[in-house]
């Protein structure tokens, strides 16, 4: 197995979102997140949730869990 095949394979099977045990999002908030439901800012959601401003901006961006639909 060459190292680009190795790369690649691990980079399948790595854990995503609530598999990693540092997560302090889920597929649900994510989902909320995204439809923006209760009108909050970037800001609001990140206080609310104890995470950065920008991880909300990319969750909302597709730039992290691309996973969830």
């Amino acid at each position: 197995m060459t190292r680009s095949e190795y790369l690649s394979r691990a980079y399948e099977f790595a854990p995503r979102g609530e598999q990693l045990p540092h997560a302090r999002l889920n597929a649900e908030v994510v989902r909320e997140i995204r439809t923006n439901r209760r009108g909050l800012t970037a800001r609001q959601w990140a206080e609310q949730l104890g995470v950065h401003q920008r991880t909300i901006d990319k969750v909302r961006d597709y730039r992290s869990w691309r996973h969830v639909a």
